[in-house]
């Protein structure tokens, strides 16, 4: 009878994981899900790509700042 009633909970278990994983992956496939997909992604690589930009002046106005110093052009 023990061995039953294990069986029988990994069983109810194993379908409750399946049933919400499939929930997930069902409204993750939605036209709907998709365009949330898309949206997440284009706001993640618009972030990057300023965080980039930002980093590349950053550097640049240090590197000009460095070059005017040692040429002496401030003066």
């Amino acid at each position: 009878m023990g061995k039953r009633v294990f069986w029988f909970a990994i069983g109810v278990g194993l379908a409750a994981v399946v049933v919400l994983k499939g929930k997930q992956y069902y409204q993750r496939f939605t036209p709907a899900g998709v365009a949330d997909q898309i949206t997440r992604t284009k706001h993640s690589a618009t972030g990057w790509l300023e965080e980039f930009f930002e980093t590349v002046n950053e550097s640049m106005t240090e590197r000009e700042a460095e070059l005017r110093e040692a040429t002496g052009l401030d003066g």
